[in-house]
């Protein structure tokens, strides 16, 4: 198993609800463990296994899919063809698309049969109509996202100096090199990230999460992917803004995590713990309500278009608002800030969306076992009332039985959060 591994299964086998993002390669794992050995009596995966090659090999195509990439696919075809299980895994396919042609047929097969699956590199999980995020297969399909073979053009990736950023008067980039340069260098000026220090790889990195990482990120050889990681620790917590471009027509991909184990934690008791206490919030989650609606709107609107000086502009404009954001409320190590969230007191006229299990964290870390109990009791009724995976309610458990051990260290360390008084 590997980063890059996409599950693909007979759309019978699954009778769950459709997972959130971000579960949502954990239920296609589990779904993997349960009937990867079972052998599949549907036609749905034949069916998109038999398209996705027709597509691939189709004599029209040639010029999109070099020799290597069909014989790939021939192999993969013989491979399954015969003794096919109802769950299947493929390794290989993020190593042979060299560009977006092999995502496009893949997309335009699963849309034709209706085909059960999960994508890793575009976190995208489907079975016909129900899919996570929600139309997620035919975003994916848009022309200027996943260009139609027929449509596609070759572009030159000459490396051209783009514009120094002065005044907000840029070029827009044309190639993945300037695009750096234009990103690094709106960094090197926005109030807060100026401060930080900021790595870029050409292949996905976190020094938060270190599941999937390479030992040597910075040898990654260029393959048209950029991972800024803008990180600083400060009283103890561990800041990162993670910003990754994988195309220069889509908005890049946007999150923020607080790493605060070892403001709370000795380093000698860490080891106690199943997992390090972590804060994590993306952009979508900060939102207000709406009075001509009864959706709530985001407050910074970081997804969309970013192949124009005036797409790029708006997503700088909302970004210098989104960084503003967090490190105005977030920054020097305010944890009390997140300890008033959780309680319900967030910023004026904003809603801010929060983990349940982060919610529980918190409210252990202030030594508050009343309300932790209140909490759990509530977030247990909700789920069997919603009829819950048996996995989201282990991770509640999982979350309960972590919180018991906070209480403990952190009272006995003399490192819990002062009591929060609601205002």
């Amino acid at each position: 198993m590997s980063l890059n591994t996409i599950y693909l299964w007979e759309p019978e086998i699954f009778t769950g609800k459709v997972p959130s993002e971000d579960n949502s390669y954990q239920v296609a794992f589990e779904l993997h463990q349960q009937y990867g050995h079972i052998p599949s009596h549907g036609q749905t995966l034949r069916a998109w296994l038999f398209s996705f090659a027709d597509k691939i090999c189709d004599p029209q195509n040639q010029s999109f899919f070099p020799a290597q990439t069909q014989q790939w696919i021939q192999s993969i075809k013989e491979e399954f063809s015969q003794n096919v299980c109802a769950i299947i895994q493929l390794e290989a396919l993020a190593q042979d698309a060299q560009n977006d042609a092999v995502y496009r047929v893949f997309y335009e097969a699963v849309r034709e049969t209706g085909v059960g699956f999960y994508e890793p590199n575009y976190n995208v999980w489907a079975i016909g109509e129900l899919q996570s995020p929600e139309n997620a297969v035919e975003q994916m399909l848009q022309p200027y996202l996943l260009e139609p073979l027929q449509l596609q053009k070759v572009t030159a990736l000459n490396v051209q100096p783009i514009s120094v950023w002065e005044d907000e008067h840029f070029q827009a980039p044309k190639t993945m090199p300037e695009a750096e340069q234009l990103i690094r260098q709106w960094f090197e000026q926005q109030t807060y990230t100026k401060d930080l220090q900021l790595d870029v790889f050409n292949i996905a990195h976190d020094f938060i999460s270190n599941w999937g990482n390479l030992e040597r990120p910075e040898l990654a050889l260029d393959a048209g992917y950029r991972c800024f990681l803008l990180t600083q620790k400060q009283a103890g917590v561990f800041y990162q803004l993670k910003m990754v471009l994988r195309k220069l027509t889509v908005t890049p991909m946007l999150s923020f995590a607080m790493d605060f184990t070892d403001y709370f934690i000795p380093q000698h008791l860490q080891d106690q713990l199943p997992e390090r206490l972590i804060f994590r919030l993306r952009s979508m989650d900060i939102h207000q309500p709406s009075t001509s609606s009864k959706r709530s709107e985001v407050c910074f609107p970081l997804i969309g278009r970013w192949d124009s000086e005036a797409d790029i502009q708006d997503f700088f404009k909302n970004l210098n608002e989104y960084i503003n954001f967090i490190f105005f409320h977030l920054g020097q190590g305010r944890l009390e800030t997140l300890q008033a969230w959780v309680y319900g007191d967030m910023p004026s006229d904003m809603i801010i969306d929060l983990d349940f299990r982060f919610e529980l964290m918190m409210i252990a870390l202030s030594q508050d076992v009343e309300q932790l109990e209140l909490c759990y009791q509530k977030q247990k009724a909700l789920f069997t009332q919603n009829k819950a995976r048996a996995h989201d309610l282990g991770l509640l458990e999982e979350s309960y039985k972590l919180c018991q051990k906070l209480l403990k260290i952190v009272e006995d360390e003399g490192t819990a959060l002062q009591p929060y008084i609601k205002n």
